[in-house]
């Protein structure tokens, strides 16, 4: 009886020290896995979270995008919408309720009729056309100095205002103010447009 007391105590203490061990083994390599997929993990959210500078949003803004144009000269609006990429552009005007399908390449533009293409030089009529020209804009604020208000860059040149907003990746408006005259440029989808067709 003396060797059955003191069996069962060792038994009961082996138990224990194998349960321990498995216990510990667990721990031990089921932490190694969490602490892996963390450290893989934290990367790929510091590179979501990465801003590009004003500049690079700058550079990114060239020929290709979609544009939505409100254009307030004296007490006419005048409202652009479409596509541009590589030289050519496609879209319409809206003035006084009147809509006028356009499509621009090489320098020439064409109103876009019954499936037909008609060259005019009346699109922008008393607008000034240089202004939507995101080359001549970058021109106009290049080596200027500007100050930041709430993600918007403001230029004030001598007879023009120029305010440009961003958000983490692109510049998405920009408005020019001449007197009363206003332009509010606004863009999308930069250097996604994969065809310009009228």
């Amino acid at each position: 009886m003396k060797d059955n007391d003191k069996t069962v105590p060792i038994i009961k203490l082996s138990l224990w020290l194998i349960f321990i061990i498995v216990l510990i083994i667990i721990v031990k390599f089921g932490g190694k896995k969490d602490i892996n997929n963390d450290v893989n993990t934290i990367p790929e959210t510091n590179n979501t979270i990465e801003k590009i500078s004003f500049e690079e949003k700058l550079a990114k803004l060239t020929d290709n995008y979609k544009y939505s144009y409100i254009i307030n000269i004296g007490d006419k609006t005048y409202t652009f919408n479409g596509s541009k990429m590589n030289n050519r552009e496609s879209g319409y005007r809206l003035f006084l309720d009147e809509k006028l399908q356009y499509f621009k390449e090489n320098g020439y533009t064409y109103e876009v009729k019954n499936g037909g293409l008609f060259q005019i030089d009346t699109l922008y009529n008393e607008i000034d056309s240089s202004l939507l020209d995101i080359t001549n804009i970058k021109n106009l604020i290049n080596n200027q100095e500007y100050k930041i208000e709430d993600d918007k860059y403001i230029y004030t040149l001598d007879n023009r205002e120029i305010i440009i907003s961003t958000n983490d990746n692109d510049i998405t408006n920009i408005e020019i103010k001449i007197g009363e005259n206003i332009y509010n440029l606004n863009y999308s989808d930069i250097g996604k447009i994969t065809d310009i067709a009228y």
